[in-house]
């Protein structure tokens, strides 16, 4: 499966079993925006003041609300960003995981690729809740990931799906040179936990690694007043009017 990453550069996903690319499938992480953030409103219904006095004597709903009262994080570009940047590898088969305090069994119907483990020593400083299963769960990921030279890829848990069974651990891995990724994980619950083929599993954020220099000192207070009169002069969608580019990826 390959995507374009802008120009001539793409990233790639390939696999050694059969048949998954349509199973289940990478995806534009725009195919897995959370259900909770699809179902909210994009705006406030503001009720009347009981009073029946300013401020919000009359309240806002409807289309009133829509052009004249305070935006839900669903109209939040950073928030849309986030949600929708990069790809989504979705869990490639169905998985059972049955736990105490010291054994963890787990089942996917010998689907090739499945789960190993990192010791406890492995972990040792790590801060774990008293629920949590005490090893790290390595789930073995049947996608090779190949980016153009110079370029990375962040892998991160869905940005909010608020997931709390379980956590893949972040991290960044240079994928123009190294293919194979697993995924770390830490398990809270202590029910049994099923993760279902096609949930969303892990975030691939690929970016190009460049050197930066840092200045800090005084913004300029002219310039930043005329950003703060620009933003104050419409009601809804400033960052997003005045600011904010719009991201693709192919």
């Amino acid at each position: 499966m390959k995507f374009s990453l802008g120009g001539k550069q793409s990233i790639e996903f390939k696999t050694d079993v059969v048949g998954l690319e349509s199973i289940s499938p990478v995806q534009k992480s725009n195919h897995f925006v959370p259900q909770w953030f699809k179902n909210m409103d994009d705006y406030i219904v503001r009720q009347p003041n009981p009073e029946g006095r300013v401020p919000n004597a009359f309240g806002k709903k409807k289309k009133t609300a829509k052009k004249f009262s305070g935006g839900t994080v669903k109209r939040c570009p950073a928030i849309i960003d986030l949600i929708t940047e990069g790809f989504i590898i979705p869990m490639w088969s169905d998985f059972l995981i049955q736990r105490n305090d010291t054994l963890l069994e787990w089942d996917n119907k010998n689907f090739p690729y499945g789960i190993e483990f990192h010791s406890k020593e492995q972990i040792s400083h790590w801060k774990l809740k008293k629920t949590d299963f005490p090893e790290g769960v390595k789930f073995v990921n049947p996608w090779r990931i190949y980016t153009p030279p110079g370029y990375s890829v962040l892998f991160v848990a869905p940005f909010y799906e608020f997931e709390k069974r379980f956590t893949v651990l972040p991290g960044i891995v240079e994928t123009d040179s190294y293919h194979h990724v697993n995924f770390p994980s830490i398990i809270h619950t202590n029910q049994d936990l099923i993760i279902e083929r096609g949930t969303p599993f892990i975030q691939v954020i690929p970016f190009k690694r460049e050197s930066y220099k840092m200045w800090s000192g005084f913004y300029y207070e002219k310039a930043h007043n005329k950003v703060l009169n620009l933003i104050q002069s419409k009601w809804i969608d400033k960052y997003k009017t005045y600011f904010w580019n719009k991201k693709s990826y192919k």
